[in-house]
């Protein structure tokens, strides 16, 4: 059986080129496919965002409501068919890699992909409407509320994409911990520090005095720091048990 061209550095540039064409136009088919069933969950989607923000939107153009349901259903297209894309795209590097490489990469894409997974559903359901009904107060007798669909869905897409980057914080310190940037008693020590930093990122998603809703959001994104701290931990404890066991093995080799 004959090596991959890819592995021993043998494929020629435009062979790589044209693997890679084919790696995109399936993606992209895949995700054309996936877009059909978006289409058809988007107004589902739209409704149920709608009625857990605003109870009500606007729309200011004839093509604003077809707009939006059109990128819904790419958005989703590309959500339902995300595993598909990311398999073709490891079929693509995972030649070039070496045995340990792939080990370590398969894993973190996979707990990143869980992990902003959990961000964007954190934020589709509980930052997003929190935050509204907050903002909401700031609102007097006089004003009345008219929110475009566009401006409702905008806001949504960007908590989504925030929380889904800030809930990769546990994976962040695991391989910074495990590259030895970091350890866990200087992130403990951090603490009053990430404290600050994390009521301060939650007093400008939440401006004016909003303390209740500062706190609301505050304590989980605490809660995640001190997870974090703790997945270095056994990160440093894993890597330290390995160099022991590789010290032991050595004297052991020096003794024989």
């Amino acid at each position: 059986m004959s090596a991959d061209p890819r592995q021993t550095g043998e494929m020629p540039f435009l062979a790589h080129l044209d693997e890679l064409r084919k790696v995109l136009m399936r993606s992209i088919i895949a995700m054309l496919v996936g877009a059909v069933a978006g289409w058809w969950l988007a107004p589902r989607v739209l409704e149920d965002i709608v009625q857990r923000t605003v109870r009500q939107v606007i729309v200011l153009s004839p093509l604003e409501a077809f707009n939006e349901r059109f990128k819904l259903a790419l958005i989703i297209g590309l959500l339902l068919t995300l595993p598909v894309v990311l398999w073709q795209i490891w079929s693509f590097v995972v030649p070039g890699l070496f045995r340990r490489e792939r080990r370590m990469v398969l894993p973190m894409v996979a707990a990143s992909m869980v992990l902003f997974a959990l961000g964007a559903w954190a934020a589709y359901g509980y930052v997003v409407p929190m935050v509204i009904q907050v903002l909401s107060g700031f609102m007097t007798p006089s004003m009345k509320a008219e929110i475009r669909i566009s401006a409702l869905l905008g806001f949504v897409y960007n908590m989504a994409l925030a929380c889904g980057v800030v809930f990769q914080l546990p994976l962040v310190t695991m391989t910074l911990t495990a590259l030895g940037l970091v350890t866990p008693a200087f992130l403990l020590r951090q603490w009053r520090f990430a404290l600050v930093i994390t009521f301060f990122v939650t007093a400008m998603i939440t401006p004016g005095d909003v303390v209740t809703a500062q706190i609301i959001m505050g304590v989980p994104m605490t809660g995640l720091y001190l997870l974090s701290v703790g997945l270095s931990w056994l990160v440093a404890r894993r890597g330290r048990g390995a160099e022991a066991e590789a010290e032991a093995t050595v004297k052991e080799g020096d003794r024989g």
